[in-house]
């Protein structure tokens, strides 16, 4: 039988890393926070300045999450629920890129094992 040798292991390791699902999952439940308070806060400052309705279509956001409206507490409220959302959504991309690459690499060391199998 044919085995691999440590140094075609660490290459196809180092060609295919893995993400660490913390750190995805907290970049990623940052940025969407981050965005949804500014975006809530872009509509209030402008309303100030206009006088007007701040902002109906991101009022649509509170069928979904609960407690959410365009005002100062609901744009922290609301960059909350989005932390959450998208740390959710960061871990799991993270644990399935991580899966699908783990069995990636699988299948290529055991093709690459049958070819040197077949050449011998």
């Amino acid at each position: 039988m044919v085995k691999t040798t440590a140094k075609e292991k660490a290459i196809l390791l180092a060609a295919f890393a893995r993400i660490d699902p913390v750190a995805l999952a907290v970049a990623l439940g940052s940025v969407s926070g981050i965005i949804l308070f500014i975006a809530t806060a872009v509509l209030l400052v402008k309303s100030l300045l206009d006088g007007g309705d701040p902002g109906p279509h991101l009022s649509q956001i509170g069928f979904y999450l609960p407690g959410y409206e365009v005002s100062w507490p609901g744009a922290i409220l609301g960059g909350a629920y989005f932390w959450v959302i998208g740390a959710v959504v960061g871990f799991v991309l993270a644990a399935l890129w991580n899966m699908t690459h783990h069995l990636y690499v699988a299948v290529i060391l055991v093709r690459a094992m049958w070819w040197k199998m077949m050449a011998d």
